[in-house]
């Protein structure tokens, strides 16, 4: 699943990329220098942006806790009774 910045600075890179071969199909340099750049910021922008919504879809807890605290107290398994 994407999110809404992650499609537009997808959108971006695409465009910017398009920007560098149109600029070098037209000898245009200064077009390539800010289409290569602006091609390096979004797929920067995106790696960081998808690091991040990966940490935190990681941290949320992805279902209930599946542990019973009756049955772990009766069977001694809760580090709260302090019994090991």
């Amino acid at each position: 699943m994407t999110t809404k910045y992650e499609d537009r600075l997808l959108g971006l890179a695409v465009v910017a990329l398009l920007a560098a071969v149109g600029g070098e199909l037209l000898g245009a340099t200064l077009l390539v220098t800010v289409g290569v750049t602006g091609f390096f910021l979004a797929v920067g922008g995106l790696l960081a942006l998808m690091t991040v919504t990966l940490a935190v879809g990681l941290s949320r807890v992805s279902g209930p806790d599946m542990s019973d605290p009756e049955l772990a107290d009766r069977v001694g398994l809760s580090m709260s009774s302090g019994k090991r």
